[in-house]
């Protein structure tokens, strides 16, 4: 059974309006937020899956929400990941503790890819409870720990019409399920490197992104090293949303 609550929150992306929320299932808790349009009925919903050491209104995150609901008028959902935000509990909030966390939970068999799964679809199947969002095309963004948990997710959930992924390479120590995974994506891909990238290498990138089946894929090369999205990344990944998701 899967229940959830909603709680008031200020906007934090601008007037956008935004709801935090408790998501209960299979005996535990997921924390989440929504972000809406200000005005008018939302294109598509994007779930941003964020990277490690951050948390779902990290500002990196808030970055790309910002940019996503405010001038392109998507609604917009987030969940914080495994060990990160609200998921913490009592233990330290200094982001280089949470991504050792991180590091030592992905070394655990099953990489915790199961777990996170079924947090993200009985997520979306809450949220498309909701009269604005029932309707809504789905997309992904997700990169570095948001394709770490969010290849997978992708591969196993047939609502997500279009993902943007990247910045994670089959080379790093128990990436071996993404490559499999990656060859089971049914939906167009937006996949993003950086140059200097010093933890995911270009080879290990291009394993996963020629992993993935079909002609409607693309890959962006970007200068610089492991880093949050550029504001040009960011626009086309949201040009490319609206293009595959919203029709435009």
């Amino acid at each position: 059974m899967t229940d959830i609550d909603w709680t008031g929150r200020e906007p934090d992306t601008g007037s956008a309006p935004t709801r935090d929320f408790r998501l209960r299932h299979a005996g535990g808790e997921v924390p989440g937020a929504l972000w809406l349009p200000a005005s008018g009925a939302a294109k598509a919903l994007i779930l941003v899956g964020h990277g490690g050491s951050r948390h779902k209104r990290a500002p990196t995150t808030l970055n790309f929400i910002g940019e996503a609901v405010e001038r392109w008028g998507f609604a917009v959902a987030a969940i914080d990941g495994p060990v990160h935000g609200a998921r913490r509990g009592d233990r330290s909030p200094d982001p280089k503790d949470t991504q050792m966390d991180f590091r030592n939970l992905w070394a655990t068999p099953g990489n915790g890819i199961a777990g996170m799964n079924a947090d993200w679809q009985a997520t979306l199947t809450a949220l498309q409870g909701e009269p604005a969002l029932a309707d809504l095309p789905v997309g992904w963004f997700g990169l570095s720990m948001g394709t770490a948990y969010g290849l997978p997710f992708v591969a196993a959930e047939p609502r997500i019409g279009a993902a943007v992924l990247g910045m994670w390479g089959s080379n790093y120590p128990h990436s071996e399920p993404l490559v499999a995974a990656a060859g089971t994506i049914a939906c167009p891909v937006f996949w993003m490197h950086k140059t200097e990238d010093a933890l995911f290498t270009l080879d290990g990138a291009l394993d996963l992104y020629n992993a993935l089946p079909g002609e409607d894929k693309r890959i962006l090369m970007s200068p610089g090293p492991h880093a949050e999205a550029t504001a040009e990344q960011i626009g086309m990944a949201l040009t490319f949303f609206t293009r595959r998701l919203a029709g435009g």
